[in-house]
């Protein structure tokens, strides 16, 4: 049934109002057509606006002219905010909310690629100085530089990353601005 309506509606050209019938059958059954009902218990004559916008008025109706406007089927009220601003409005948020998610994947595989790189770093110095225990005193320094240098890089890191998920999260509990 709402099928139908939706149907028609997508149908329709957008600039015009069209007639639209609500037909109630004996047993209590709705069905909305664009043919007056016959043989119905009650009939509804509906003025269809399409995208939700008026049917644009003639210039006689502008001049106005009282008898042609008692006469003229009441016109539905535009929405309160135009559907174009709330459909950019809409993207907007969700571009911005992905901006933020992107920044909190970007700084965890930032550190994942840490780790490997710390892994490389090690097997690089090993193979450097190799198992001659002349070289023990060496290469245990060379780690501990490793060490020193990929711990203060973890916890820039791990700050990135809090820092990134509390900004997604302020974000999240944050209204949606109205549109105007």
């Amino acid at each position: 049934m709402k099928s139908r309506l939706i149907l028609l509606l997508l149908a329709s050209c957008a600039g015009t109002a069209f007639a639209q019938y609500k037909c109630t059958a004996a047993n209590g059954a709705i069905t909305f057509q664009q043919t007056p009902c016959f043989g119905a218990k009650s009939e509804e004559k509906l003025t269809v606006i399409p995208n939700g916008h008026p049917p644009a008025r003639p210039a006689s109706a502008a001049s106005g002219a009282s008898a042609v406007a008692a006469a003229a089927p009441p016109v539905a009220t535009p929405p309160k905010a135009n559907v174009d601003k709330l459909m950019l409005a809409k993207y907007e948020r969700q571009r911005q909310r992905d901006t933020l998610l992107q920044a909190v994947q970007s700084a965890q595989d930032d550190k994942a690629a840490r780790v490997q790189q710390r892994q490389a770093d090690i097997a690089n110095a090993r193979k450097q100085f190799g198992d001659d225990p002349g070289n023990a005193a060496l290469l245990r320094d060379a780690l501990v530089e490793i060490d020193k240098r990929y711990d203060a890089l973890t916890q820039l890191d791990e700050s990135r990353i809090r820092e990134a998920q509390a900004a997604l999260a302020n974000w999240d509990k944050a209204p949606a601005l109205p549109v105007k």
